[in-house]
């Protein structure tokens, strides 16, 4: 069985981690393995559809309207995304569950306008 990754981060040191997991598989990690492997691409493309109708069909948990969908495509670069994470984080408790908190984007409006909190 073969395995193709696309990351981010230092492939080697993903593929490194993978492989000590599953030592069974051949497992390949590269970065934009996307363009490199037609596999990646086509996997990647059936998640990005997937993803937009989960987000366009999102229902907040937290009773937040969806009428207008005034929280974009979810995507941190998206101004109407960015606009809702700024109108609807608490400063105690965050963003809603849609919202990454590990985006940049989300840690830097946390950093600027919650409260700071020591663990």
């Amino acid at each position: 069985m073969k395995v193709y990754v696309d990351t981010v981060g230092d492939p080697m040191k993903y593929q490194t981690k993978l492989q000590g997991i599953f030592p069974e598989i051949d497992i390949t990690v590269a970065k934009k393995a996307d363009a490199t492997y037609s596999i990646v691409g086509a996997a990647s493309i059936c998640a990005k559809v997937a993803r937009d109708k989960a987000v366009k069909n999102w229902v907040f948990p937290e009773g937040i309207s969806t009428e207008d969908n005034a929280y974009g495509s979810g995507y941190p670069n998206d101004p109407a995304t960015k606009n809702f994470m700024a109108n609807n984080m608490d400063k105690v408790f965050g963003f809603p569950q849609f919202v990454r908190f590990s985006w940049s984007t989300a840690a830097l409006i946390l950093e600027k306008n919650a409260v700071h909190v020591s663990w």
